[in-house]
């Protein structure tokens, strides 16, 4: 994940402030969310949402889950964000997130906010025109649903284990289709069937994920 954000003062006013997990927190969510909206198995992930569940924000921020739990309450009671929790995932949407990473077009490419009194004042430092120009360069990285990266998976290897093919592929897309190292998946095909000596064999057929 490319980019930065960059705060501006009138956060030490923020009302959540002196809690320390709730700036943690709500740092860590402006950092992971979708820059751009994108598909995950069928669903549409808008600019300023993301995926992710609260063993993942605890093993990410180092915050137990029970203090995720109180975190989260009180960004929505502020309303700062907004969750939909399904069977299979929650999604988290940054209210405002516009607001927060909306880049005007002046000479110093400054990223300016329309803060509230409610709400945390953050902007995010643009990139150079370079950094634009590669961005637009920059090949699109096409992300299958699971269903036609598992039917993948099982035509090279069907022996292999479903509950271990799923957790890769969670991790990539909670990671931002990144690997283990940091680097952007190019050809997953590719990348799958380097990872496939390391997962799990034939350790459990049921299906988890349609």
């Amino acid at each position: 994940m490319e980019g930065w954000i960059k705060l501006h003062r009138k956060f030490l006013t923020w009302e959540w402030f002196d809690k320390s997990e709730m700036v943690h927190l709500f740092l860590y969510l402006l950092l992971k969310a979708n820059h751009e909206n994108n598909i995950w198995q069928g669903v549409e992930i808008k600019r300023g949402q993301l995926i992710t569940g609260r063993k993942i924000l605890s093993k990410d921020t180092g915050i137990s889950e029970q203090s995720i739990r109180t975190c989260m309450n009180r960004l929505k009671l502020t309303n700062e964000l907004t969750i939909k929790t399904t069977n299979k995932y929650t999604i988290i949407t940054i209210c405002n997130y516009d607001s927060y990473q909306t880049v005007n077009n002046n000479n110093n490419q400054q990223i300016n906010q329309q803060s509230t009194n409610n709400q945390p004042t953050i902007n995010q430092q643009s990139t150079t025109n370079k950094n634009e120009k590669n961005e637009k360069n920059e090949k699109k990285i096409y992300i299958p649903d699971f269903s036609e990266f598992k039917k993948y998976v099982l035509e090279n290897n069907p022996d292999i284990d479903i509950i271990s093919l799923e957790n890769k592929y969670k991790s990539w897309i909670v990671n931002d289709w990144k690997d283990g190292n940091n680097k952007k998946i190019q050809n997953w095909k590719s990348k799958i069937l380097n990872t496939m000596p390391y997962l799990k064999q034939n350790a459990n057929k049921r299906k988890i994920m349609p």
